[in-house]
Parts: C-alpha cells; sequence; structure tokens
C-alpha cells in the first residue's frame, strides 16, 4: 500500500492509488483466496463443504481421512468424485493432484502475467523471467 496513506474520519484510505487496486485483484484472484467447494467422496456422498484455498489442506486433514492402498509402500487414493487416478505416492502429490486437476489452481507470473498450471512451473518460470508487468 502507499506509505502516505491519509485518513480521514470517514474511515477510508483517501491515498489509495491505481497501483494498490492492481495489487488487491492479483490477491484476491490467486487460488489461494478464492473459495472452492470439496467433491471428496465420503460413504458415497460428496462433501460439498466450500473452502478457502488456504484451508483446503486443513479441511482434508481434518474432514476427510486419506485412504492407504498399500502396507509396504503407502499409496494414496484420491476418492473426488468422478477421478479415475486412483492410486498417488504422497499425501502432498494427492494434495497437488486435487489442487491441479479438481480445483482448477492455475499460477500466474507476477512478472509478466503468464499463467501456468502448476506452482513448481511457475516458479521455475518467474525465477528466470525479466519482464516487470508493474
Amino acid at each position: 500500500m502507499s506509505q502516505n496513506m491519509a485518513y480521514y474520519n470517514d474511515g477510508y484510505n483517501h491515498d489509495f492509488t491505481d497501483e494498490d487496486a492492481m495489487r488487491l485483484v492479483r490477491i484476491a484472484a490467486s487460488p489461494e483466496y478464492r473459495p472452492h467447494t470439496c467433491r471428496w467422496i465420503d460413504s458415497g456422498t460428496a462433501c460439498d463443504g466450500v473452502i478457502q484455498g488456504l484451508y483446503f489442506p486443513t479441511h482434508m486433514r481434518e474432514c476427510h481421512s486419506i485412504f492407504v492402498v498399500g502396507q509396504d509402500s503407502p499409496r494414496f487414493q484420491c476418492q473426488w468424485e468422478g477421478c479415475s487416478d486412483t492410486t498417488l505416492a504422497s499425501k502432498d502429490i494427492l494434495m497437488r493432484h486435487i489442487q491441479e486437476r479438481h480445483l482448477l489452481w492455475r499460477w500466474n507470473c507476477p512478472n509478466c502475467g503468464m499463467v501456468f498450471l502448476g506452482k513448481v512451473s511457475r516458479n521455475a518460470h518467474h525465477a528466470l523471467c525479466g519482464v516487470s508487468n508493474k
């Protein structure tokens, strides 16, 4: 936000710039802050909980059990409605699978605005991206 904020008795920041507004739009549009509907199947019924992206891993941990598919090397089963990817190698891969495939999270480069399907791809691009979108 702007360094020289002027406050008036009406409670509004009258020094709010276009740059401040664009920063808030980028934050609001990011998958971490958007609400998402959970379609995890428990007892034959989809959850239907609406959860902010940041809290989705907590929701999955606290509200839905992770199904282990083996004894020797644990595999995790996706129970998302309509999903055909039955086993994944770890809880982290399962959560990334849910975010990228089912919640359709997309990651924008903060420099150039290019959209990526995965956070890892975006981060690799961002490390080399010299374009400034400011």
